[in-house]
């Protein structure tokens, strides 16, 4: 039995409890590790010894970090599941806008390159091949929310299917003031590849999908339900609409 322990990092505490026991030369635990509004900045130096990498040139500068997480098995193969939150956080040098830009949809996108983060939440399952991160959720002020989820692998590669769903100005934005009006807001699928440490977005043009139909002709008045009809848009023109905000060539 462990007693329970503070854990410290700079400012930043956690409490950790739970079992251990040894099983010939191997150490098996099983362990809670629970904290909350810890600061993030505080945290930064020891989020890769849980493999996560930050962009380069990127820093936590502001916010605070919440978690509770099981950790079990070996100590040389742990593996732990949970929650992580960030809250209020700035993470300064990386500008989102730029490098979602090869989302045709987005370009034109301004979040500026210290980039605010209202909240960022998401379970997590970490093993020795890598990290996956499920429901995962962010609230960008200067862009909306992104949903989505994916793995991050032993070599930092990164696997991730999102969607983006457009807000206030940021409709603004990208359409030259057009989407203002639009309450629900444009949803955009893209999925991040490339590493941690430089992350690629990209379109995702199998995820367009009827959501992104529905809010494309929602903006303008139209629904599904009228494509076709007379007077409304017809369904070539939809496909080309979401063609030319993924960045294909329409149809001739």
């Amino acid at each position: 039995m462990l007693n329970p322990s503070t854990v410290k990092i700079g400012s930043a505490t956690s409490k950790l409890n739970g079992t251990y026991a040894s099983q010939g030369e191997t150490t098996v635990v099983n362990l809670k590790l629970a904290g909350e509004s810890m600061s993030a900045k505080d945290l930064e130096a020891f989020l890769p010894a849980i493999g996560v990498h930050l962009p380069q040139g990127a820093s936590l500068t502001a916010g605070t970090l919440s978690t509770n997480l099981n950790i079990k098995g070996p100590t040389n193969k742990l593996v732990t599941d949970g929650n992580i939150g960030l809250y209020n956080a700035t993470l300064s040098g990386f500008d989102l806008g730029s490098k979602m830009s090869a989302v045709s949809a987005l370009t034109g996108l301004k979040t500026g390159k210290d980039l605010s983060i209202e909240k960022l939440t998401t379970e997590v399952h970490m093993a020795p091949t890598g990290l996956r991160a499920d429901n995962f959720l962010a609230v960008v002020p200067s862009v909306g929310s992104m949903t989505g989820g994916g793995t991050l692998d032993a070599k930092n590669n990164l696997d991730f299917k999102m969607a983006a769903t457009l807000t206030g100005g940021a409709i603004g934005a990208i359409g030259g003031g057009k989407g203002q009006g639009c309450k629900g807001g444009t949803t955009i699928p893209f999925q991040i590849q490339g590493t941690a440490s430089d992350p690629k977005f990209i379109p995702d043009v199998g995820g367009a999908a009827a959501g992104m139909v529905k809010s494309e002709l929602g903006c303008t008045g139209g629904s599904l339900a009228n494509v076709g009809k007379a007077g409304a848009q017809n369904p070539a023109d939809a496909v080309n609409a979401i063609g030319g905000l993924l960045g294909k060539k329409k149809n001739p």
